[in-house]
Formats: structure tokens, C-alpha cells, sequence
């Protein structure tokens, strides 16, 4: 982590940017990631979100940033269902369908995937609690500061 954390802007000026970290599948991970990380080091919410802002921001929460996040963090929870949604797991085969240069037949083929074949997924929101998935919305939040990504 670096030394010091970087300042803050008041407005972001890339736009894109709440839409490719606050919704991007490689965001949720990192943050869902973030989030159990934090619980496992912590022995309580409170060290918890510390442990998370300095994982990300190489910095303590302040008191005010710190009871916020620990207010938001009861009230997602009480939202969240108890049981997130099962992963889809990747196929190991894929139907194709071409046409005989010679003839202009149609025909099918399956091809196998063998990039799949031994592919581990990253944590999902099925693999944990309701209590680390909502830590984990609180992740987001903070990938998605200025703090957290400066552009000079």
C-alpha cells in the first residue's frame, strides 16, 4: 500500500467511472473478496471497516465516515435476503454452428472448453453470509470513492 492516501475531489469528472466499479461483476467480487478478508482479521464490525478502509485507502475511517458505514452496514443487512442466489458455474462445452464453405451446409459441432475445465471461481455472495455481503455493498462504496480512484 502506498505511504499516504491521495486527496479527495468533490465531484468525479469520469462518469463512466461509478458505472464500470458500482455495477462491473469484477468489482463485486473484489469487494464481496475485501469484505470476508476484513471479517476473518476482525473481531468486530467496528475493526472490520477499519480494516477494510486501511486495505483500500491506507488510512482509518473517521469517526464520522466510521459511524455512517456502521449504520448503512445494519440497515443493508436487514434488506439483503438471507441466502444469495446460487453462481452459475462456466460451461465445459459450447454448440457452434458453421456453414461448409464447398456445399453452404449448416452443421454443428461441440467444442470443448478446456480453459474451463480447472477453473476456480472467486468468491461468490452464495458462499457467504448475509452479514459479509453487506460489509461487501459498503466495499463498493469505498472502491467507488475519489479517494480510492485519483485520476491526475
Amino acid at each position: 500500500a502506498p505511504d499516504f492516501s491521495c486527496e479527495r475531489r468533490t465531484a468525479s469528472t469520469v462518469t463512466p467511472q461509478v458505472f464500470s466499479l458500482f455495477n462491473g461483476h469484477n468489482t463485486h467480487t473484489r469487494a464481496l473478496t475485501l469484505a470476508a478478508l476484513a471479517l476473518k482479521e476482525s473481531g468486530n464490525d467496528r475493526d472490520a471497516i477499519k480494516r477494510c478502509f486501511q486495505l483500500a485507502l491506507s488510512r482509518e475511517p473517521s469517526p464520522q465516515e466510521l459511524k455512517e458505514f456502521l449504520t448503512h452496514w445494519r440497515e443493508i443487512e436487514k434488506a439483503l435476503p438471507e441466502k444469495a442466489p446460487t453462481h452459475a458455474t462456466p460451461p465445459l462445452e459450447v454448440v457452434r454452428e458453421a456453414v461448409e464453405e464447398n456445399t453452404g451446409e449448416r452443421f454443428t459441432f461441440t467444442e470443448p472448453l478446456y480453459s474451463n475445465a480447472d477453473f476456480v471461481p472467486d468468491l461468490q455472495p452464495a458462499d457467504v453470509n448475509r452479514h459479509t455481503r453487506a460489509l461487501s455493498d459498503l466495499c463498493l462504496v469505498i472502491f467507488n470513492s475519489n479517494e480510492f480512484v485519483y485520476i491526475y
